[in-house]
């Protein structure tokens, strides 16, 4: 777990902590860091680490999360208009995660990508408009699974683009997640 904070100044104080995690995982497996290594690289005291997290998966937990709601603030993510297209939505957020390639980077060296699916799909579902987007006329549960096959299909397909090297363009990757979203799986077959 991790603190919420209430100050600008101790959110920045825990962003900076997130950001020696990452930086500390670009170079050594995430099961091989200490929450003593980060607070020594950091040159701070354990008590202050502490502050802000109930250790180092909850640090972990936080830069993910931060990331992910970053995300959703930024300026195209909220951007409103008669522009808007599916792909045009996709591109942006595939813009996001190739800026986020240290995080995907780092992920992948300590091999816990998954912890970024779980962490999205949970963020996904605990928010009832992003919700309210899936399906508006089936139940409830029907729209937490549709929320979870969509997440998670598409934070596989940046993990597998990122695995990949970014063979694709943000728009070839848009256009894909786009055709994957909007076509039924299965057709139905002609007798």
């Amino acid at each position: 777990m991790y603190k919420l904070c209430k100050t600008e100044q101790s959110a920045l104080r825990q962003r900076e902590l997130e950001e020696g995690l990452l930086k500390t995982m670009s170079v050594h497996h995430y099961d091989d860091i200490s929450v003593s290594d980060l607070c020594q690289q950091m040159d701070i005291p354990r008590k202050s680490f502490y502050r802000y997290f109930s250790g180092k998966e909850g640090a972990l937990h936080a830069l993910i999360d931060h990331s992910l709601m970053e995300f959703e603030s930024s300026p195209n993510y909220q951007k409103q208009g008669t522009n808007r297209t599916p792909v045009k939505d996709l591109e942006t957020f595939f813009e996001f995660w190739l800026d986020q390639k240290p995080l995907l980077d780092a992920l992948e060296h300590s091999n816990i990508s998954g912890v970024l699916v779980t962490r999205a799909i949970e963020q996904a579902l605990s928010d009832a408009s992003y919700l309210s987007r899936f399906q508006q006329q089936v139940d409830s549960a029907t729209r937490e699974y549709a929320t979870t096959f969509g997440v998670c299909g598409l934070m596989s397909m940046v993990l597998n683009w990122h695995h990949g090297g970014y063979q694709k363009s943000v728009t070839e990757m848009a256009t894909i997640a786009a055709t994957l979203l909007t076509t039924p799986l299965f057709h139905p077959s002609k007798k």
